[in-house]
């Protein structure tokens, strides 16, 4: 099960939002731990692995390398179904989450393993060759989101050291810390202007992708409506039979896809289905710091997180808890994870 569970509190600010605010802090607490971490000799291929957001970050952090040399595998598609080799660095906040740590202690000894987390004494620090503890404390709310910024700057700057291929990680960690007060504004207007949907698509495209799928699970964790990150073109093959006036639809637009976008920001208006495009025009549009289009997952998935909190809380939701509040909630997660497995 879920080992620790938050304060509960009764209104703002909600741990979640607390840690959002936390994220500079994190960040250069990872910059510091990861700028002199060196995987040194032959790693063969590096490959990524984790859960969830610790995947998602993983692949935010490392896919704008564009390099074969470097993959990303959900930790569960890992253990089960593959026989890798070079190194595995795999990424768990608790350093619990049972398949993440299954599959170090599976491929050790064939592969070299790397343990990142938050927490020093946890077992995928135990259960890989080396380990490396990020953050400056953990993220107290289940809805992560500080944890995510540490994950993916960690997993940049170790792509960026392997490959020789950058060593801007300060650049953009700054991006991000700067632009928190902005867009915690950006995400609270959003949110009083839409109208509440009852299910929300995210629509990403190349680097975004994973922004779309990462948004989704918050804004499905936040605020316990359901939501589905798809890839864009693929919207557009049976997405589309369930939209309506009670559906929003996200967009991540980037100069490459902004046509595609246009078209369906235009055909959503048909089924009068509400569209929210980052960096692009829509029914609602929010205006987000653009670094690259590899690099825009950064600041993309981050203005979704702060518009997910506030939209938790006009619902009049907790953010933090996954609905825990719940004991039928709790009894599911405590079959799927037995307790130290999350």
């Amino acid at each position: 099960m879920t080992d620790e569970l938050p304060p509960r509190r009764s209104g703002h600010p909600y741990a979640m939002y607390d840690m959002l605010m936390d994220i500079p802090n994190g960040l250069r607490a990872t910059v510091s731990a990861c700028e002199d971490f060196r995987l040194g000799g032959d790693t063969g291929q590096i490959l990524f692995t984790g859960n969830g957001t610790s995947y998602h970050s993983a692949l935010v952090g490392s896919q704008p390398a564009d390099d074969m040399r470097v993959r990303c595998v959900q930790a569960f598609e890992l253990e089960r179904f593959m026989r890798p080799s070079g190194t595995i660095i795999g990424i768990s906040h608790t350093g619990k989450t049972k398949s993440t740590v299954d599959a170090l202690r599976k491929h050790r000894g064939k592969c070299r393993t790397v343990g990142i987390s938050h927490y020093r004494d946890s077992p995928i620090i135990r259960e890989s060759d080396t380990g490396l503890v990020i953050g400056n404390s953990p993220d107290i709310s289940l809805c992560n989101t500080k944890a995510f910024f540490d994950n993916a700057i960690a997993s940049y700057i170790l792509t960026g050291n392997a490959l020789g291929a950058w060593d801007d990680w300060e650049t953009v960690s700054s991006i991000i810390s700067r632009n928190i007060p902005y867009l915690d504004r950006l995400g609270r207007e959003m949110a009083q202007g839409i109208r509440v949907p009852k299910r929300m698509f995210v629509l990403g495209a190349g680097p975004n992708q994973v922004s779309a799928r990462e948004c989704a699970q918050k804004l499905k964790e936040a605020t316990h409506l359901h939501a589905e990150g798809i890839e864009l073109e693929e919207f557009n093959h049976g997405c589309t039979s369930v939209i309506d006036q009670e559906t929003l639809v996200i967009i991540f637009s980037t100069p490459t896809v902004e046509d595609r976008v246009s078209d369906i920001v235009r055909a959503c208006r048909e089924t009068d289905t509400e569209t929210l495009v980052v960096n692009g025009d829509g029914d609602h549009s929010m205006d987000v710091p653009y670094i690259d289009e590899m690099r825009s997952p950064f600041t993309y998935i981050l203005s979704v997180y702060f518009f997910a909190y506030h939209l938790a809380l006009r619902m009049g939701i907790n953010p933090d808890y996954l609905r825990f509040e719940d004991e039928r909630y709790l009894r599911y997660d405590s079959i799927v994870f037995p307790p130290g497995a999350h």
